[in-house]
């Protein structure tokens, strides 16, 4: 809901006139908080309730984090515009303000992401990762709960909530590569819509560009939710610098490319078979 309330004030400063009606979609994700999201389909299960509703014209657009989106969408639908990006990095959070890397070695640390707990375990070998799922306030909740040292998750989040406080460290996007779009908020639509026009004007277009790039990585890799895989492309200049992880038979690989970003469209598929041929 937060996301959704910085689209409508991004779009407002465009077109203060403009009327919005904002529909909470609860989704099939959003009810399986207690189960294996990849039993069921995956971070899509987020998606697919919003999407038939927008298919259906019950409403006009929806608001993603662009980490939840996976590289197919169904026919009629684009990603329209993307705002700028916040801050891409995980971080460490703990209600007992203890620093990730003065822990003891078998602390507890909670995670909803695959790509989070096998990057974990190659720093610290020892930790013992607690499956956590929920919104952020749950899982919050859950470091006391469940007897947690803490939890990894996107600063992105607890920056737009304004709970930064509980943040102990943040994860060099070297270290812990994020999610694929990971800090980034997408507009969907349908493409034939006569909106896209007016939602085109918030697009961030350097955070487009790097979000493209990275959603192309995925593609190439055929990524889902089971798979451990991660991306993050940055604008550097003219440039478009780049890195990619994938976890094989217990390994983690990581490669680096750097290009122009006229080719940003093509970069992630390049890196992808960079490692590809290094597995």
């Amino acid at each position: 809901m937060i996301q959704v309330e910085l689209v409508v004030r991004a779009l407002k400063n465009y077109f203060p006139n403009l009327r919005f009606e904002v529909i909470p979609i609860k989704t099939q994700g959003d009810r399986l908080l207690d189960k294996d999201l990849k039993m069921f389909g995956g971070k899509g299960l987020f998606l697919e309730d919003i999407e038939k509703n927008l298919l259906s014209n019950n409403i006009d657009i929806a608001v993603h984090s662009a980490k939840d989106v996976p590289f197919e969408i169904p026919d009629g639908l684009g990603l329209i515009a993307m705002l700028k990006r916040e801050d891409t990095r995980d971080v460490f959070a703990s209600s007992l303000r203890i620093p990730f890397f003065k822990m003891r070695k078998n602390a507890r640390i909670g995670t909803s992401s695959l790509r989070r707990s096998v990057q974990l375990k190659f720093i610290q070998p020892e930790l013992e990762v607690i499956p956590l799922r929920g919104n952020i306030p749950t899982r919050i909740k859950k470091i006391d709960e469940l007897n947690l040292d803490g939890i990894v998750l996107a600063a992105a989040g607890l920056k737009r909530l304004g709970w930064e406080k509980l943040i102990t460290h943040y994860f060099d996007q070297n270290l812990i590569v994020p999610a694929i779009g990971q800090g980034a908020i997408v507009i969907e639509s349908r493409i034939d819509s006569d909106i896209n026009v007016l939602i085109r004007r918030i697009n961030h277009d350097e955070t487009e560009l790097a979000v493209k790039a990275e959603r192309s990585f995925m593609k190439a890799l055929g990524g889902n939710c089971h798979m451990a895989i991660g991306a993050y492309a940055s604008i550097v200049g003219k440039s478009i610098h780049m890195i990619g992880m994938i976890e094989s038979d217990g390994k983690i690989q990581k490669e680096f490319i750097i290009d122009k970003i006229s080719q940003s469209n093509e970069i992630g598929k390049r890196l992808a078979q960079k490692l590809g041929e290094n597995r």
